[in-house]
């Protein structure tokens, strides 16, 4: 990888755009969020990566990856499932070990979808999902930045039907 995609990659790290590292044997898996959210696995015993941008591998994502594995950011799995599954892994410790960081995770990919998904279906999703977590890790903070991404979608989506229920769903969970 040459210099300025290392560079970029740093810099996607220290912005917060991977959104999680798995950690499998030698092998990491990740979410990353660029112009889209993409998709790396890196193999450390091989030295060989690949990533679903349009680059395919030796990308920016590939170094932001790298880089949050050699900050320390990234959960380690023993779970075979890893390697074929590893958003189910990560959900997973989500939910049963760590909610907090869960509800973190899924308030920096609301802060994204907010601003590209035209359905709101994405939105909807993640958000739904969050809503599952609170009860877990509940906090002033995340609860304002739930509201504030409700209110966004709000505003875009002040047609649909849908943002009637989720508003239900929010003032019933958050008390709002």
């Amino acid at each position: 990888m040459g210099k300025k995609t290392l560079q970029k990659g740093k810099s996607y790290y220290k912005k917060g755009k991977v959104l999680w590292v798995l950690k499998y044997k030698e092998k990491l898996f990740s979410k990353v969020l660029g112009t889209y959210p993409y998709y790396v696995e890196v193999d450390l015993a091989k030295n060989s990566n690949r990533c679903t941008c349009p680059q395919g591998k030796d990308c920016k994502h590939v170094a932001a990856v790298l880089m949050a594995f050699e900050e320390g950011f990234y959960i380690e799995s023993e779970d075979p499932l890893s390697e074929s599954l590893p958003e189910l892994i990560i959900e997973k410790y989500f939910f049963t070990e760590d909610p907090a960081l869960g509800i973190e995770v899924l308030l920096k990919e609301l802060q994204y979808q907010i601003n590209n998904d035209e359905s709101g279906s994405e939105v909807t999703r993640l958000l739904r999902k969050t809503l599952k977590l609170f009860p877990q890790a509940p906090s002033a903070e995340m609860r304002f930045q739930i509201i504030e991404i409700f209110n966004e979608f709000k505003r875009v989506f002040s047609e649909y039907k849908l943002t009637e229920e989720l508003e239900k769903e929010i003032k019933k969970i958050l008390n709002f």
